[in-house]
This record gives C-alpha cells, sequence and structure tokens, in this order.
C-alpha cells in the first residue's frame, strides 16, 4: 500500500499539468527547440508534441483552411494558466509564430480556442538532446 501512495505521490508531483497522456506519435522540436503545426479539416497536424527543456518553444502555425484557428498553451487542461497564445489566423495559407518561454519538464496542453475539439499535448523532457 505504501508502494502505491509513493507511486502516486511521484506521478502528481510533475511540473506540468493534469492533462491525459497522448496517444500515438509525437512530433519533436528541431535542435532549436522549434516545430511547425499546421491546421487542415478541423484539425491539428499532430495531438502531441514533444520539446525540450531549457530553450524557448517555438510553434510555427500554418491554418491551411478557411476557418479561423489559432493556438494556445496552457499548464494543463483545466485552462486556467495561460503559456501563450497565438494570433487568430484565417486560411488558406495563413501563418503565425508562437514563442513559448522554458517551461518545466511535464506534460501541457494545447488547443484551438476557436474550435476547442482540436488539441493534444505538449511534452517537455528534462534533458537536450545530444548534438
Amino acid at each position: 500500500m505504501l508502494l502505491v501512495l509513493a507511486l502516486l505521490l511521484v506521478a502528481c508531483s510533475g511540473a506540468g499539468g493534469s492533462t491525459k497522456p497522448p496517444a500515438g506519435v509525437c512530433v519533436r522540436t528541431d535542435a532549436s527547440n522549434a516545430v511547425t503545426l499546421t491546421a487542415n479539416n478541423l484539425q491539428f497536424s499532430t495531438a502531441c508534441i514533444e520539446a525540450f527543456v531549457g530553450k524557448s518553444i517555438v510553434i510555427h502555425f500554418t491554418n491551411q483552411e478557411a476557418a479561423p484557428h489559432d493556438v494556445v498553451v496552457f499548464k494543463d487542461s483545466s485552462k486556467k494558466q495561460e503559456l501563450g497564445r497565438s494570433d487568430i489566423v484565417t486560411g488558406p495559407n495563413a501563418s503565425t509564430t508562437l514563442t513559448i518561454a522554458p517551461p518545466f519538464p511535464g506534460q501541457y496542453y494545447f488547443e484551438c480556442t476557436i474550435h476547442t475539439a482540436m488539441n493534444g499535448s505538449l511534452i517537455v523532457r528534462g534533458e537536450a538532446p545530444a548534438p
């Protein structure tokens, strides 16, 4: 029983929020901690982005359709603490860039605030990739 409690405490003590774990493969940021995200057919191109701690995270966002979209990153899915917000862009092929200050390692939440079914997880790992 003590082992179970200890594991629960460790699992709940991360700096990231309570966003559920992502399904599928995460798209990793490049060496500069940047990633490209697109919107098309009321979907993001990925539901999971993996970045590394220590550098600002840059999301290059392109809206490939006529519906307006944005990208907002929150500490967790409660959406109580916003970490960054892009401009709203209406395509096709309109783009914007969102830069987020280096967050702590953990799991964060992103969504289009216009179409909240468009969402995903931002995973920040505790160590930078090897050069």
